[in-house]
């Protein structure tokens, strides 16, 4: 997916992977991985504020955990969130379409 050098604390790195945009994100050194579209109109995450284990969207401020991928804005919404693997500075995300 990336590298840990390639992701800040607050900043994320999305990438397109089988037509689908997916997203690593870094709030205080823990990282999160998550669908990258958020669920309102599909603008993009990673443009958006982290802080505090919640993304919140730059476009029409949708929030979402990045634990759990819950909307906060919208009852039983939620992205769908993927387990990440660490081998060095390399980071994956485990991919369960």
């Amino acid at each position: 997916m990336c590298k840990t050098t390639e992701l800040p604390d607050g900043k994320a790195v999305e990438k397109k992977i089988l037509a689908r945009r997916v997203a690593v994100f870094n709030d205080n050194g823990k990282l999160y991985g998550i669908e990258a579209d958020c669920k309102h109109m599909k603008a993009s995450l990673c443009t958006g504020k982290v802080e505090n284990g919640i993304i919140t969207c730059k476009w029409h401020h949708w929030k979402y955990e990045l634990a759990s991928g819950k909307c906060l804005n919208v009852e039983n919404v939620q992205l769908k969130k993927y387990e990440i693997e660490i081998e060095g500075e390399d980071i994956y995300l485990i991919l369960n379409f």
